[in-house]
Parts: structure tokens; sequence; C-alpha cells
């Protein structure tokens, strides 16, 4: 199941960054950069900053990549019956899945704004803000029983 995430992950890093590549030159040279309650922009920036999201998940993705290589790291805050491999690398891998789906759709309507097709980010972002506090909540509610437990 973790290779299966983290295959998944790593290639919608990889559609992220030729995504944003192939729709770089021909975005408007101010793009949307924030968004209010609602989905709809509220702020806009030089089309540059939109580099910087992938930049964000790259740094995501080796972070969460990394924790999965010393499972007994101080740095990893988790219970010691909660410390194998396995359970490690789902914790990583679901979130960092997550957070990629989320950053990816982001990008996605932001350029779709750029270009005129759509003003909001859609429904489909909130859907993946909600799973991922989903993915978080189950980990941590996860470790909270092991801790117990243990």
């Amino acid at each position: 199941m973790t290779r299966i995430l983290l295959t998944i992950s790593v290639f919608l890093l990889i559609s992220i960054w030729v995504f944003v590549g192939w729709k770089y030159a021909g975005l408007p040279e101010i793009i949307p950069t924030h968004f209010d309650m609602n989905g709809h922009m509220d702020g806009q920036d030089h089309k540059k900053i939109i580099w910087f999201l992938p930049s964000i998940a790259t740094f995501l993705f080796f972070i969460l990549f990394a924790v999965t290589r010393d499972i007994h790291s101080p740095m990893l805050n988790i219970p010691d019956n909660f410390r194998n491999k396995e359970s490690v690398e789902l914790f990583s891998y679901s979130i960092l899945l997550s957070l990629l789906l989320l950053l990816g759709y982001t990008i996605l309507k932001t350029v779709s704004m750029a270009e005129g097709k759509t003003n909001t980010l859609g429904n489909l972002f909130f859907v993946f803000l909600g799973l991922l506090f989903a993915v978080i909540g189950t980990n941590i509610l996860i470790m909270f029983k092991k801790g117990k437990n243990g």
C-alpha cells in the first residue's frame, strides 16, 4: 500500500512541475495568488510566483520522504509502538498524497483563473482540504490509541 501511495505522489509531483512548465509562457504577467474563504481571488502577483507552489510541494515531498528513512529519529515525535517502517511510511505518504492533491489542484485552478476559464477555486479544493485534515486527524487518533496501549 505504501509503495502505491509513494508512486502516485512521485507521479503527482512530476506532473505539477511539468504542468507549470508547460503553461508558464502562456500565462498573463499578473495571476491570482490568494483566495478568500469562498474560493474567489482576492490577491494577485507576477506570474513567476507560480513556481512557489511546486517548490513547496517538492520541499514537503523530501521532508516526508526523509522521515521514513530513520524511524528512530528524535525529530519524529510519535509513540514508540508506532515506530515501525510500515506505520511511518503510511503516515508520511498518506499526508504527502493529500498535500500534493491540494497543491496540484490549487495550481490547476490558479492557471485556469489566469486564463479566464473560471473565477473560483471550486468545491473540489475544499474536498481536498477536508481530505488533508481527515488524513492528519486519523493519523493522530491512531498514534494516540497506540500510545495509550503501549
